[in-house]
């Protein structure tokens, strides 16, 4: 088991830099297409929290009531965890005295410091849910991967804009989605022999991805794509589902 873990967090580690890698790369195409790939995510998010994660994690405990709740408290938690940094982020930014001219470099460290919690937590949730079944273990795995993707291109992008150089930005950045590793490993050696235990972490993974999904992603979707893309966003998520409903 433990290999599969290393295998799917390092894979996890190394998609994550795949959209940046494109952005450097395909500057102009990745950004058109970026919103597309995020409705693949949504479906591939939410399939996974419903039709994997969450039955997965009723099967071990035998009731949904305390799930339900570790669900709620972790999509409060969430919501409370960005408002703080975006607080954070838009008081420092009314402070420069040229806010208006790109994002500072401290604030794309923060944002580092943002995605590497974001990378750990995703490795605990990996490993985790292979210790339920491996089906369900590459299942969230496939769901990271999803989400990762277009994030990296927009954090990138973030990155790009405060004027580092292209090679700090692909090291930084990289450095930060071996997180998953580690957060995967730590889980592992914590989490052998508590199964129940184990079912709680389900549910905390479904509310983070029914947190992203429907907080963080689909608002890109609304804000940014024309509505004469709306059936191709349809049919990208639609195969998100499908993707999890079949695997």
């Amino acid at each position: 088991m433990l290999s599969y873990i290393i295998i799917f967090s390092l894979l996890g580690s190394i998609f994550s830099t795949v959209g940046g890698l494109f952005l450097l790369w395909k500057e102009k195409f990745t950004k058109k297409i970026s919103s597309f790939l995020i409705s693949f995510a949504v479906g591939v998010l939410l399939a996974v929290a419903f039709l994997d994660v969450l039955p997965e994690a009723v099967e071990k405990l035998d009731r949904f009531e305390p799930l339900g709740f570790f669900i709620l408290v972790t999509i409060v938690f969430l919501f409370i965890v960005e408002r703080a940094l975006w607080w954070y982020h838009h008081h420092r930014m009314e402070t420069e005295e040229h806010p208006h001219k790109h994002v500072h470099e401290n604030q794309a460290y923060l944002l580092l410091i943002g995605d590497s919690i974001h990378n750990f937590i995703d490795g605990v949730l990996i490993a985790a849910a292979f210790f339920s079944s491996f089906p369900l273990g590459v299942g969230v795995a496939i769901g990271v991967i999803a989400h990762e993707i277009p994030q990296e291109i927009a954090d990138f992008a973030i990155m790009l804009g405060t004027g580092m150089k292209r090679a700090k930005v692909l090291i930084l950045n990289f450095l930060s989605s071996l997180v998953t590793v580690l957060g995967a490993l730590l889980a592992y050696f914590s989490l052998s022999g508590t199964e129940k235990f184990t079912a709680y972490i389900l549910a905390i993974a479904a509310g983070v991805f029914i947190y992203v999904a429907l907080s963080d992603l689909i608002p890109i979707i609304h804000h940014q794509s024309e509505h004469k893309y709306d059936l191709i966003h349809f049919l990208l998520l639609f195969s998100g589902v499908a993707l999890i409903f079949f695997l």
